[in-house]
């Protein structure tokens, strides 16, 4: 059911794209800034605390989590020099091969993300696993319609754009399974590490972007209280 619901974003995303037809840049970074948003939130007030909590028979060791979260954070930024920073609604024109550069990068980024998904028997951190993919649906969600964008303005055939999307679309079940069938999830608490970082980055990237003179418009605003709001309200239900 997990692998239906990841792919299940990257449809969504595709259908809002050719259906409101979201061409408008400013749009995509609205509600880029809303998935901004609920990431930091749910990172904050749910992944990180959970990933420092003691496990029966399992050490914690805080400095080795925290290696791991800054390992994330800063294989993001080395992932955006690749993808041109589309994980976090940086839409930019490209011509040629630089649509396979960016395409490259962001399946690695789905990748390697997916991997903290794998499953072994007694999971201990569900509820932790619970709120990865809900992280993960709604952040891939507006990536799709900023990938379909910059991929048909760079005079991609509809039909090749798409080929590219179902290859990212692949990308997250394939780490998951991977991750589940290789004996990775074993390490589901470093690999989780990894994930936070990339989060804090993508999520800290979109939040403290500003426009001209540091203003911070309105509609961002709103995109941003609605995405804590929300992001606050999944944690206190799940309590």
């Amino acid at each position: 059911m997990d692998y239906v619901v990841l792919i299940s974003s990257i449809l969504l995303g595709a259908g809002t794209f050719f259906g409101f037809r979201l061409n408008d840049a400013k749009r995509v970074k609205v509600l880029n800034t809303f998935t901004g948003a609920y990431l930091f939130a749910l990172v904050v007030l749910h992944l990180l605390p959970d990933l420092y909590e003691p496990e029966a028979g399992a050490m914690v060791r805080p400095l080795v989590i925290g290696g791991f979260i800054l390992l994330g954070f800063f294989l993001q930024i080395a992932l955006d020099a690749v993808s041109m920073g589309i994980e976090h609604g940086h839409a930019h024109e490209i011509q040629g091969r630089m649509a396979f550069g960016v395409l490259a990068g962001l399946c690695v980024h789905a990748f390697v993300e997916a991997l903290a998904l794998g499953q072994t028997e007694g999971h201990a951190h569900d509820s932790s696993r619970h709120f990865l993919l809900i992280s993960v649906v709604v952040h891939n969600y507006p990536i799709t319609i900023a990938l379909l964008g910059m991929l048909l303005q760079s005079g991609m055939k509809k039909s090749s754009a798409l080929a590219c999307l179902g290859l990212f679309a692949m990308m997250a079940p394939v780490g998951m399974f991977v991750s589940t069938h290789s004996g990775l999830a074993i390490y589901s608490r470093y690999l989780m590490a990894v994930v936070i970082g990339i989060f804090m980055h993508i999520s800290t990237t979109i939040l403290f972007e500003s426009e001209d003179h540091h203003r911070f418009p309105a509609g961002k605003l709103f995109a941003v209280i609605v995405g804590l709001a929300l992001g606050i309200a999944s944690v206190l239900f799940e309590s």
